[in-house]
C-alpha cells in the first residue's frame, strides 16, 4: 500500500497569488481517491514563506525527522513552489529524498516529471528557479513599497509606540493604516510623566504600573489581535512587567511627539522636519520638563530599593562617608525588634571601626529639623520655562540648501530654473530668520503652591518623607552610638529671624 503525505502551504509573502490551503486539500484528496493511495498525514504550513526551508516549517519539519519519515514513502503537493520557492533549498531537499531517503514525490500540475532520473532531477531543480526569481521580484516589491511608505505619514507595520493605536482609513480607493493618540494610555503617559517631575524613581513608577496591572504596547497589540498576553519565558496568560529600564527608554523616546521612526531613529522629511505620524502625547513645554527631570534622575545615585529605610541616601557613616545601611535585629526574650544605621562598608573594607547608632534616634530627630526649619516655609514647585534654540532646525535647513545645490549641479533642474530658484531663494530666507533669532535657554522658575512644608509632609508617605529630606539637602553622619545633622539646627535666633521674615512673628 503507498503511503502518502499531503505538503500544504500558503505563503506569508504580501503579493503572492496562489491557491488556498482548502483548495490544496481538495486538489490532493481528489487524487488521492483515484488512485487509491493511504493517506497518513497532512502536513500544513499556514502564512509561511516560500523561502523558509522545509526542515524548519512548523507543520512539514516533524514529518522529515527519522521517526516521521518511516510514516510515509510518497510526498505529494500541488505545485513545486509548495516544497519551496528558494532554489537553493529545494535542490537540497530534493537531494535528501531521493538520494538519502529512497522517496518519491509527485506535483500534481506536472505528473509527468520524473525525480527517479538525472534528466528528471535536472528538470525539477530549473523549474525551482523560475519561483526563487518570483521571490525575489516580491521582496523588491515589497522593499520598494515600504521605501515609498517610509516618509509618508501612513503606518506601516509593527508595534505602535506606547500610547498610539492604529486606526483604518479608506484613502484614495484603498484601505491605509495610520496612528492615533490612545486616551487611555496617553493618561497613562501623563501620570508618568507627573510621577517623575515630582522626583519618583523609575522603579517606583514601574512597580505602580505593574500593581495597577497596566499592560505594556507589545501586550496591548497582542489584546487588540485576539490573543492572549505573553512574558517571555512564561506561559501564555503571563503579562509583561515594567521595568526602570523601559520606564526610562519609554519617556525619552521621541515616538511620543508623534515622530515617525525607523530602525530607532527619527525619519526627517526633505524640509529636514521629522516625519510626523500622529499628534503628540506632550506639549513641547511638557516634553522639555519630562526630559529635565529624566536626565536629573538618570544622574543620581540615591535609589530606593525594596526593603531599604526611610533614611535611605540620607545616612552616612560619619569616618569613612560611605552610604549608611539598615539592619535589625530581634530581642527575643523581650520580642522587641531593634533596626540601626550602619555603615556600609564594615567589615568589606577597613575603612572605619563599624560605626551604629539606633535608627528611630536620628530619623525623629530629622523630622523635628525638617519641619521646625522649613514648616511655616510656603512649598514651591518647580516650573520649567521653556528656551528657544532653533539650531537644529537652522542645520536642517543648511543640510537641504546643500543638496539643493548638488541637485542643481546634476542637471534636475535644467528643465525648470525657475522652480529651482524659488525653492532656493525660500530655503536662503529661513536660513537668515533662523540665523537671526537668539538662543534662549530653557530654565526652571519656582511658582508658590499655596501650601506649608508643614502640611505637604502630613500627606507624604515614607518614600515621599525620604525623597523630600534629599531634595532639602539634609545629611546625617553617624558616629558610634551618636550622629550629626547638615546643614546644622538653627539657633534660636537664626528662627526668630526667620519667622519675623514669614510675618509669624512681630
Amino acid at each position: 500500500m503507498r503511503r502518502v503525505l499531503f505538503a500544504e502551504r500558503i505563503s506569508s509573502d504580501r503579493g503572492e497569488r496562489s491557491e488556498s490551503v482548502e483548495a490544496q486539500d481538495e486538489k490532493l484528496r481528489q487524487r488521492a481517491e483515484t488512485e487509491g493511495v493511504t493517506v497518513v498525514g497532512v502536513a500544513q504550513d499556514l502564512s509561511v514563506s516560500g523561502d523558509v526551508d522545509p526542515f524548519a516549517r512548523k507543520g512539514l519539519g516533524p514529518w522529515l525527522t527519522e521517526e516521521g519519515r518511516g510514516k510515509w514513502d510518497e510526498l505529494w503537493v500541488t505545485t513545486q513552489d509548495r516544497l519551496s520557492r528558494n532554489d537553493m533549498h529545494a535542490h537540497a531537499f530534493m537531494a535528501r529524498l531521493f538520494r538519502d531517503w529512497g522517496k518519491k514525490v509527485v506535483i500534481l500540475d506536472n505528473p509527468n516529471l520524473d525525480f527517479n532520473s538525472p534528466a528528471g532531477r535536472a528538470i525539477a531543480y530549473v523549474q525551482s528557479i523560475g519561483p526563487a526569481m518570483e521571490l525575489d521580484r516580491i521582496r523588491t516589491r515589497i522593499k520598494d513599497s515600504h521605501e515609498r511608505r517610509r516618509f509618508t505619514t501612513r503606518w506601516t507595520g509593527g508595534i505602535p509606540p506606547f500610547g498610539y493605536r492604529p486606526v483604518q482609513r479608506y484613502v484614495d480607493g484603498k484601505t491605509v493604516t495610520y496612528l492615533e493618540r490612545d486616551p487611555e494610555m496617553v493618561e497613562v503617559l501623563q501620570e508618568m510623566r507627573r510621577q517623575i517631575v515630582a522626583g519618583q524613581s523609575f522603579f517606583s513608577v514601574a512597580k505602580s504600573l505593574n500593581e495597577k496591572g497596566e499592560h505594556t504596547a507589545r501586550d496591548r497589540a497582542r489584546i487588540r489581535k485576539g490573543k492572549p498576553v505573553h512574558r517571555r519565558g512564561a506561559e501564555e496568560g503571563v503579562p509583561e512587567q515594567w521595568s526602570e529600564t523601559t520606564i526610562k527608554s519609554l519617556l525619552r523616546d521621541p515616538a511620543l511627539l508623534g515622530h515617525k521612526k525607523h530602525k530607532g531613529e527619527v525619519l526627517y522629511d526633505s524640509q529636514g522636519l521629522p516625519v510626523q505620524v500622529a499628534d503628540p502625547v506632550f506639549t513641547d513645554d511638557e516634553w522639555s520638563t519630562l526630559q529635565t527631570a529624566v536626565e536629573a534622575r538618570t544622574r543620581t545615585t540615591v535609589r530606593r530599593v525594596n526593603g531599604t529605610a526611610p533614611l535611605y541616601g540620607v545616612v552616612f557613616c560619619g569616618e569613612c562617608g560611605s552610604k549608611a545601611i539598615h539592619k535589625s535585629s530581634h530581642h527575643t526574650p523581650s520580642g522587641v525588634d531593634y533596626r540601626y544605621y550602619v555603615c556600609g562598608a564594615w567589615p568589606k573594607e577597613n575603612r572605619c571601626r563599624g560605626i551604629s547608632v539606633r535608627a528611630e534616634e536620628p530619623e525623629e530627630f530629622i523630622e523635628i529639623e525638617f519641619l521646625q526649619r522649613y514648616g511655616m516655609e510656603p512649598v514651591t514647585e518647580r516650573i520649567w520655562v521653556p528656551g528657544s534654540d532653533n539650531t537644529k532646525e537652522l542645520e536642517g535647513v543648511r543640510k537641504r540648501i546643500s543638496r539643493l545645490r548638488n541637485l542643481y549641479v546634476e542637471g534636475e533642474f535644467d528643465d525648470s530654473p525657475k522652480e529651482y530658484k524659488d525653492r532656493m531663494h525660500a530655503l536662503r530666507t529661513r536660513e537668515t530668520e533662523l540665523s537671526a533669532e537668539p538662543v534662549v535657554e530653557g530654565h526652571w522658575s519656582e511658582k508658590a503652591t499655596g501650601q506649608t512644608f508643614q502640611e505637604l509632609w502630613a500627606g507624604l508617605d515614607l518614600e515621599g518623607q525620604r525623597l523630600q529630606l534629599i531634595k532639602s539637602g539634609y545629611k546625617v553622619l553617624v558616629g558610634r552610638k551618636t550622629f550629626t545633622i547638615t546643614p546644622e539646627p538653627e539657633t534660636p535666633q537664626e528662627r526668630t529671624a526667620r519667622l519675623k521674615r514669614l510675618g509669624y512673628m512681630k
